[in-house]
């Protein structure tokens, strides 16, 4: 498993009510722990209210929100509230390695 995530480079959308707070909070929570594993990423920060147009070109895997998760689009929506809390973010963490081995 470790070795199929390496191989791979993610793009990330990370998204807040506003793209600037707690995306990025998130943001930096989410590089270091792909870091510590040898996942390449690129991340983008946004609004929530933007998902929508900046994922239907398919340019991402997943999305983290702090600001929920139905959200309509093709692509996994994350909580990205355990990155901000602690609570649940190995879970949620696992989740995303889960998104990363399937692309």
């Amino acid at each position: 498993m470790e070795t199929t995530e390496k191989n791979k480079k993610v793009r990330v959308l990370v998204v807040c009510a506003d793209g600037v707070a707690t995306s990025t909070v998130v943001f930096v929570s989410l590089r270091e722990e792909l870091e510590k594993r040898g996942i390449k990423a690129e991340f983008v920060q946004g609004r929530v209210m933007d998902v929508e147009r900046m994922t239907k070109d398919g340019n991402f895997d997943f999305v983290v929100s702090t600001a929920g998760t139905s959200l309509d689009v093709e692509i996994p929506v994350i909580s990205g509230v355990p990155f901000l809390t602690g609570i649940g973010r190995e879970q949620v963490f696992n989740q995303i390695l889960e998104i990363i081995n399937k692309k």
